[in-house]
Order: C-alpha cells, then sequence, then structure tokens
C-alpha cells in the first residue's frame, strides 16, 4: 500500500494570546486530496492547520477503497491518520516524522509567510495607537524537507501566487526540489472551484476551472 503525507490548511502565528497572522486558507484542498488518496488504497497522513472539522478528510462509506464498490465501508482510522497543528514550526516537526515514511509528498498547506520575532504572554490593550510587531521568516517546510528526498520519493507543491505566476511557480518547482507544482490564485482560497495549472520540468498543463476534487484525481493521475 502506498503511503501519502499531506500538509493541508493555513497557519496561525500567534503574537499575543488571542490574536495571530494567517490567511484565508480553508483546507478543501488539502481533504479532497485526502479522500482520493483513500478512493486508490492510500495509507494517508494528514498533518492539518486549524480548519473546520468539516473541512478535514473523512473515512467511511463514503470514500470506497480501489477495488471495492462504492458504498462499502472499507476503510478504518489506520488509513487515515490526522495530526492537528497550529505554527509553520508545529506543522515541520510533525512533518519530519512522517516525511521518511512517505511515497508521496502533497504540500497542499497555505503555510504564513512570516511570524512575530517574539511573543507576549499577554494580550495586548487597544490603545488608539499605531502597534509596530517585528516579523521573521517561517520555515520553508517544503524546502526544509524535500533537500533530503529520496529519488524513490515524489514532491507536489501548490503555488498561489497574485501575479508572474508561472514564472513564479517554476522558481518554486526548483528551489524546493519538487517534482511537480499546481499554481493557482487567490480566488481559490475558501471556494469550492479554483484555476488551476499543472507544471513540471517536461512543461505545462492548463488544466482551467475545476473543483478541488476533479484537481486532486488530476494530480493523483499523474503518477498512477
Amino acid at each position: 500500500m502506498k503511503k501519502v503525507l499531506i500538509l493541508s490548511g493555513p497557519t496561525h502565528e500567534y503574537f499575543d494570546p488571542v490574536r495571530f497572522i494567517g490567511n484565508a486558507s480553508s483546507g478543501k484542498m488539502g481533504k479532497a486530496l485526502a479522500e482520493e488518496a483513500l478512493k486508490r488504497g492510500m495509507e494517508v497522513e494528514f498533518i492539518s492547520g486549524p480548519v473546520p472539522e468539516c473541512n478535514l478528510p473523512q473515512c467511511g462509506s463514503g470514500i470506497p477503497a480501489a477495488g471495492h464498490a462504492a458504498g462499502s465501508r472499507v476503510h478504518t482510522e489506520a488509513d487515515l491518520r490526522i495530526q492537528k497543528v497550529v505554527s509553520a514550526e508545529e506543522m515541520l516537526a510533525a512533518a519530519r516524522k512522517k516525511f521518511s515514511a512517505a511515497d508521496l509528498i502533497i504540500f497542499a498547506a497555505a503555510v504564513a509567510d512570516f511570524q512575530p520575532l517574539e511573543k507576549s504572554d499577554e494580550k495586548f490593550p487597544k490603545l488608539g495607537t499605531n502597534l509596530t510587531i517585528e516579523l521573521k521568516p517561517t520555515p520553508d517546510i517544503a524546502a526544509t524537507l524535500c533537500a533530503d528526498k529520496r529519488k524513490d520519493q515524489v514532491a507536489i507543491g501548490f503555488a498561489l501566487q497574485t501575479h508572474d505566476g508561472e514564472a513564479k511557480a517554476r522558481e518554486k518547482l526548483v528551489s524546493k526540489n519538487l517534482d511537480g507544482i499546481v499554481l493557482n490564485t487567490p480566488a481559490t482560497l475558501g471556494a469550492e472551484n479554483g484555476l488551476f495549472t499543472w507544471i513540471d520540468v517536461q512543461g505545462l498543463e492548463d488544466w482551467g476551472s475545476l473543483n478541488k476534487s476533479a484537481c486532486a484525481k488530476r494530480i493523483f493521475n499523474k503518477f498512477e
């Protein structure tokens, strides 16, 4: 049975006990990827930042494994293991433990690019004046893990860009040592559909507008 590691959702980088830096990632793409992997009979390790429970993948009768009739309850908790994290550093630490055992790794998480240099133990009061918070980069999870990627492992990333999408996605493909990358736009955040483009060293495929389940199918089809 192939093993897939999927990173999903946003990260929240707290600067006091109640406030954080993050983004609008819903985790829906990660959920679609995990459920497609289950349908194909894969074992799924799923690491998610903070998302609603409804946006986490489900085991059960709606997801028959390959070779089984639809509606048959063939998946158990052993097929899908979900680990919840909050920050980029927590996500990296959790993924490190799972990385070497994975055949396929999909970096679908929208990790915050920055975290506060210092975190306050107390809530900042509202003073009615400007507040300056010094930030530092979060760890680059894909680049860190894929620096040690074996030849028998496949790693797929996502690139959400507002401009120069293809050029920036190709930069990430190389710098993060990925085997393929899916380019999309901010309109995809929280939505059921998106505009997706597949990019790898062989070229580019414009997949156009797809729902996230259809996008997940196309990604897995690349490596069957």
